[in-house]
């Protein structure tokens, strides 16, 4: 038996079963004590009523009868032939509960294991009935075999309606998973295309103004009225060209594209460190997957969190942490520097882009700092 019980469908227990249970155990108990004669037997069969019920709630209704089915059944079965063989004139009502029993083995229970359990309630149910009425019983227990395969049947069809609700609500679960993923997809395309569009019109357009400018500037002498006007248009067409560089390298993030988040932040670590000049010790998990809205935030706020080292820490190293915790993924950048004053930072290091990005994907930023001790930012965001 032990292969057979150890067998179990995952269905939740219908909201309707569990009160249908209660009060048939409630009702059945009550009319089968009721033909008792003595007050001790009547207490003994409260007793395991009491006890059948309770098993069904800390076991059945909490799905930890899937630990062992097969003892639990048994279990249950065994209480409810205790309360056979005490003799009661209602026997009907001690057999609904094995009715009941019934319905609960073929609600869990795969086909083939509910048949042989519902089998031995019968057999226990009819052995019982043989005994204490002979053969009187003969028609009792044809009523009985065509209960039991009603409830069998009933039980049976409740699990395929939980199971087809479990298998509807993870198509649900995976549909809208898949149109948070397009929404994503759709957002990034968007921003690749206005990426292009930039650079291969307005960006070529500024620099080309610029040459002109440039070449402008080579025609004139500095004592020509026109000159200064020339120059400052040159100026300002370069620190156009390079506000347009910047913005595109922001709608679309050139490392990612063809890298994953965990080998853009070492290379974009070994970059930094090469350029400052700052050692740079990078624990990095190569093996995290995370959607690409949420790669293009936490990239961001590497960029920024290493652009306020090298600009306001003074440090001499720094520490890229990289990983999963339980359900999140962490980013977290810390230096050696000299650090500063929360309570008289407010804005101007990048901490409140740091947090815009982090919150449009529902991540938050933690920092940490003492003045001589250095700064930590942690990134972290829910992992999906």
């Amino acid at each position: 038996m032990k292969p057979v019980s150890a067998q179990t469908v995952s269905t939740q227990t219908p909201a309707l079963l569990d009160v249908a249970t209660y009060i048939s155990i409630v009702a059945m108990s009550l009319l089968g004590i009721s033909g008792l004669p003595t007050l001790n037997m009547q207490l003994t069969a409260f007793g395991l009523c009491l006890l059948f019920g309770i098993f069904y709630r800390l076991f059945f209704e909490t799905g930890r009868y899937r630990q062992n089915p097969g003892l639990y059944f048994g279990t249950q079965a065994f209480i409810l032939m205790l309360l056979f063989l005490l003799g009661s004139n209602t026997t009907d009502a001690f057999n609904f509960l094995f009715l009941l029993l019934t319905i609960h083995t073929a609600v869990v229970l795969p086909v083939k294991p509910a048949v042989v359990w519902i089998s031995i309630y019968y057999l226990i149910v009819s052995s019982i009935v043989l005994v204490t009425n002979g053969l009187d019983g003969i028609y009792a227990l044809l009523f009985y075999l065509v209960t039991y395969v009603v409830c069998g049947f009933f039980g049976s069809v409740l699990q395929q309606a939980e199971l087809a609700r479990d298998h509807n609500q993870r198509l649900v679960d995976e549909l809208k998973e898949t149109q948070q993923k397009l929404q994503e997809l759709a957002v990034v395309e968007e921003r690749n295309r206005l990426a292009r569009d930039l650079h291969d019109s307005v960006k070529q357009q500024v620099f080309a103004i610029s040459m002109q400018l440039s070449a402008a500037r080579t025609a004139l002498s500095a004592s020509d009225k026109s000159y200064q006007s020339v120059v400052e248009a040159e100026r300002l067409a370069q620190q156009a060209g390079a506000e347009l560089t910047t913005l595109i390298n922001a709608l679309r993030p050139p490392v990612l594209e063809s890298k994953t988040l965990a080998d853009a932040i070492l290379d974009s670590v070994d970059e930094w460190s090469r350029q400052n000049k700052i050692a740079a010790e990078k624990r990095v998990d190569p093996s995290i997957s995370v959607s690409l809205q949420t790669e293009q935030a936490l990239f961001r706020v590497l960029q920024e969190a290493l652009a306020n080292v090298a600009r306001h820490s003074k440090a001499s190293q720094v520490i890229v942490t990289f990983k999963a915790e339980d359900h999140r993924v962490v980013l977290v950048v810390e230096d050696n520097g000299v650090g500063y004053d929360a309570t008289q930072i407010t804005k101007g290091i990048g901490l409140d882009s740091m947090k815009e990005r982090l919150a449009a994907i529902d991540g938050n930023l933690e920092t940490a700092s003492d003045q001589s001790k250095g700064t930590r930012v942690i990134a972290t965001v829910r992992r999906t």
